[in-house]
């Protein structure tokens, strides 16, 4: 059981360690394009809340949510798919100087700002 406590609080030091050292690379390198390909995929869920977000009526036939989820999803495919595209070709310089593909570079950058 000790053993079992000592590797868990291990871990989560280590964890712990990793998480506050990680940081946007800047923009122009291919571990930018990197980052961008994995937090492309990890995060495009976040399309289908935004554009559900985005419906606010309720009035219509289909309910407005319909499109909303139908969008989103497309967006999520498409933004994971871009994603694995700059994963695979991260050491490629293409486009030039490594510039995203998509706009907004990142899935979160695109949500409404809280007031």
């Amino acid at each position: 059981m000790k053993m079992i406590i000592r590797y868990l609080l291990i871990s989560l030091l280590a964890g712990s360690a990793v998480v506050q050292a990680a940081e946007i690379e800047n923009e122009g390198t291919m571990l930018r394009k990197l980052q961008r390909g994995f937090l492309n995929i990890a995060l495009s869920p976040i399309e289908v809340s935004n554009e559900l977000s985005k419906e606010k009526r309720s009035d219509t036939f289909p309910p407005s949510w319909v499109a909303g989820l139908g969008r989103g999803t497309c967006f999520m495919v498409g933004r994971a798919l871009t994603g694995a595209y700059e994963m695979v070709t991260f050491p490629v310089p293409y486009p030039a100087n490594y510039r995203p593909i998509l706009k907004p570079e990142f899935a979160w950058q695109h949500l409404p700002e809280k007031s």
